[in-house]
């Protein structure tokens, strides 16, 4: 019974280019979201308009927003490796048609099976999240089973983009 539930050679090779691909595929968000941050780190004509309480602020020579936006400029000119955007290619076109089981799988290999630390800043007293299945379930608004449905459909189907299987409907 237990022979037939295991994994062939082929299929955990098929599941581990699945996940380096989901890995990928957050790397490419967590780069993207790195811009983000840092275009709202500067000073704005806005803010300073607001500093200055509507009066504009007399020059002083310094320009250090035009060092932000060099900065910007350099991050969005850096070329991501290749398999990185297709990995982001991949999972954006799998998320169009089934956004769940791909959140599914982000949360899968981003959270499960880590502890997370928190300090309660009341007490000082520390708390240890474990990223288990239940954890990683209501984190998405769903049960266990369906969690774990979700993470295998997921995962079969990338694995069927990435041409590891047949897919289901030929």
């Amino acid at each position: 019974m237990a022979e037939q539930n295991r994994r062939t050679h082929e299929q955990r090779r098929a599941r581990e280019a699945a996940q380096r691909e989901v890995d990928r595929f957050i790397a490419y968000l967590q780069g993207m979201d790195t811009i983000d941050q840092i275009a709202h780190q500067g000073r704005s004509i806005m803010g300073m308009w607001a500093e200055f309480e509507g009066k504009p602020p007399s020059g002083s020579g310094f320009s250090g927003f035009c060092l932000l936006a060099g900065k910007l400029e350099k991050i969005r000119l850096r070329q991501m490796p290749e398999e990185f955007s297709r990995a982001y290619d991949r999972l954006s076109k799998m998320a169009s048609k089934a956004p769940k089981q791909v959140d599914a799988l982000c949360i899968d290999r981003f959270y499960r099976g880590r502890t997370k630390v928190a300090i309660d800043p009341f007490t000082e007293q520390r708390h240890e999240i474990y990223w288990n299945d239940p954890a990683c379930a209501q984190l998405l608004g769903c049960s266990v089973k369906v969690f774990q449905r979700r993470v295998a459909k997921g995962y079969g189907q990338l694995e069927c983009l990435l041409g590891f299987r047949e897919s289901a409907a030929a």
